[in-house]
This record gives C-alpha cells, sequence and structure tokens, in this order.
C-alpha cells in the first residue's frame, strides 16, 4: 500500500505501508477498512510530547527544635508548625511510646495539595509516660515514590514533684489571712483566708458561696500585705472545665498603694515560687515579673497558645503575688502596709463555669 502525502515543506512524499492479508479487515460497525501495517521510509511521524514528571512532595516548613526541643517533661505542652507542597501528610511514621494528644499515627492530616500547603499549628500535650519520642511528619505527592519526611526525637522525662512546703526566698513572710477589700470599696472590707484561691478571688458580695478556680469574673480585690511578705492562693482547675477557657489577673489600680507601683505574680506548682524562671512545664507565661499598673498575666486551657499560661484540669497549682521585682524580692515597693487591686477577667468567649 502506498501513500502519498504532504510535508510541511510542500513537497510530495510517498510513503510505503506492508500488511498482509491477515493484517486487513473490515470495521462490522462503520464499514471501514482496518490495517495493521509496517512503516516504510517517508512515512509522516507525529512527536509526541511526554507529559511533564511528577514533582516529589516537598515540606515547605517541617519539624525544628524550637517548637520540639531535644528534651522535656510529662504534661508539658509544645505547639508544632508544619505546611508542606504535597497531596498528602501522615504522622504515621512516628514512634511514640504512648499515645500523645494533638499527633494521631493513623489516618492522613491532610488529602489534598490545598489542605497540605495550609499552615498547620498543631498543640502537642507530652503524655505521663516517659521515653524517647520520635516525630514524623511524612509527605506523599500522587505519581511520585518519593517521601518527604521531617522529624524531631524528644527525650521526655518524668516532670518531678513540687518541693514540699513554700519555696519563697528566706526573709519573705506568706501571710495565712489578708485584709481584703471587694471592688475598691473599703465598706466591703474583710479580713480572710489568705491560703485558697477562692477566699479572695472566689468571692463577691452578691453570691454565696465563695467560688472555686476560675472564680467570679471581672471582680476587683484589693489585697494588703505587709511590707516584705506575699500571699500564695492554693486551686485546683476543675476536671470538666471546657476547652478554650481563659481568664487573666490584671493590676487594675488607679490609685496605687506601693511606690513606684509595680507588682509581680506567678502561677506555680509549687507554694510561694518566685522564681523569674518558670519550671516546666510551666512557661514564661506563668511570669509576670515587676509589672506596672494594667500588666496582666494570662491564664488559660487553650492548648498551642504561647501568650497564656496553659493550665491542665485536675491539676493543683498556686496564684503567688508579691509588691516586689521578682529579680529582687526582698527589696519590696511597700513603705508599710499595702493593697494594690487585681482584677479576675475573664478573656475570649468561653463562659467560665456556672457556681463552682
Amino acid at each position: 500500500m502506498r501513500l502519498n502525502w504532504t510535508d510541511s515543506s510542500g513537497g510530495i512524499k510517498t510513503c510505503v505501508l506492508t500488511s498482509d492479508a491477515t493484517g486487513v479487515s473490515l470495521d462490522p460497525a462503520n464499514g471501514r477498512l482496518l490495517a495493521n501495517v509496517t512503516f516504510g521510509e517517508n512515512c509522516p511521524s507525529v512527536a509526541v510530547t511526554p507529559p511533564p514528571p511528577v514533582r516529589d512532595p516537598v515540606i515547605t516548613n517541617g519539624l525544628d527544635a524550637s517548637e520540639l526541643p531535644d528534651s522535656s517533661v510529662t504534661g508539658a505542652t509544645h505547639t508544632a508548625t508544619w505546611s508542606a507542597d504535597a497531596d498528602s501528610c501522615s504522622y504515621a511514621d512516628s514512634s511514640l511510646p504512648a499515645a500523645v494528644a494533638g499527633w494521631p499515627t493513623s489516618g492522613d492530616v491532610c488529602t489534598d495539595a490545598a489542605s497540605c500547603a495550609a499552615a498547620h499549628s498543631v498543640p502537642v500535650v507530652l503524655p505521663s509516660a516517659a521515653g524517647n519520642y520520635t516525630f514524623v511528619l511524612s509527605c506523599r505527592r500522587n505519581g511520585s515514590s518519593v517521601i518527604a519526611t521531617s522529624r524531631r526525637k524528644v527525650a521526655v522525662a518524668v516532670a518531678p514533684p513540687p518541693p514540699t512546703g513554700c519555696i519563697a526566698p528566706a526573709g519573705l513572710m506568706r501571710l495565712s489571712t489578708a485584709y481584703v477589700e471587694f471592688n475598691y470599696t473599703v465598706s466591703n472590707g474583710r479580713t480572710t483566708d489568705a491560703t485558697h484561691f477562692e477566699s479572695i478571688f472566689g468571692y463577691s458580695t452578691a453570691e454565696a458561696p465563695l467560688h472555686t478556680f476560675p472564680g467570679t469574673v471581672n471582680l476587683n480585690q484589693r489585697v494588703f500585705m505587709p511590707r516584705n511578705s506575699y500571699v500564695a492562693l492554693q486551686f485546683t482547675v476543675p476536671r470538666d472545665l471546657p476547652l478554650q477557657t481563659a481568664g487573666a489577673f490584671r493590676f487594675e489600680e488607679t490609685q496605687p498603694q506601693t511606690s513606684p507601683a509595680r507588682m509581680s505574680m506567678t502561677i506555680s506548682k509549687s507554694c510561694g515560687d518566685f522564681n523569674p524562671v518558670a519550671t516546666a512545664p510551666l512557661t514564661s507565661a506563668c511570669v509576670l515579673n515587676n509589672a506596672p499598673a494594667n500588666g496582666t498575666l494570662a491564664w488559660g486551657y487553650v492548648p498551642g497558645s504561647a501568650v497564656l499560661c496553659q493550665l491542665q484540669p485536675g491539676e493543683t497549682y498556686f496564684l503567688n503575688i508579691i509588691h516586689a521585682s521578682l529579680n529582687a524580692p526582698l527589696t519590696t515597693y511597700c513603705e508599710g502596709y499595702c493593697g494594690n487591686t487585681v482584677q479576675n477577667q475573664q478573656l475570649g468567649l468561653q463562659p467560665w463555669p456556672a457556681g463552682q
């Protein structure tokens, strides 16, 4: 069979097609001739452009030491951020001695290019089991055999128990009772227990009984303390405290009684812990050092938020208050007997538990 055809320059060429009787048939559907042939010289050809190669997956923001440190303690909360140029990612290749809240090892954590490329911020709460935890992010792209990975190994030790008794520097006295004025009103002053949170920040003239943590909402308490003394208020976070609950202790003062108008507050696992560096798993967000008026110590049960002192349901803490800098706690700002106002504020949209 000969095929005459015109090439791109306008020339006439003849292509010889070779077949045999078995290679020629009639298509019964449309009556057209079908032939299985071999092309000879001068036959036309069509250049077939192969599809572009599939790009390998890439982790554009991987796990790093600033987010998942080499070592930590049980109960600590860290925040891992990541994003990837991939079609799916998972944590399935992680090696964890115990399940880690926020880090599931089954299923994908993103399932298309858009969700993988998004900025992921993952609160990682270390469990109570010590050991070596290897966190692995594995990402894949459809059509590629390459697996992109990012990993961090964290040695987790059991958090040491808090010391017994109060650990304030020698020379400071913990008050067992204190005179407290409610909402700036002298007529509502009272002498009350100064060792438990609800005695001060759970008090309201309009309600009874006392409210346990997180206490009464947006009310002021002026706590009077002699020079070189402090209060350490013990409280236990309710086991059923809803996620996203947050609040703050604010130095709410229009007529400060210290000079200068400064004070310090900490939330700690130990009574009277005025160390300017928080003890893990608590963070620097649990320390308000030498704050002027309007200074705020914010707390919350909001895993992943670095600006809040993260409190865990069922755990016991102390709110420690002193009229001095934590860098020089024996250098008091109070000349004799001083009371600065602290407001117990609600933050965010999650209501506080009622009637605790």
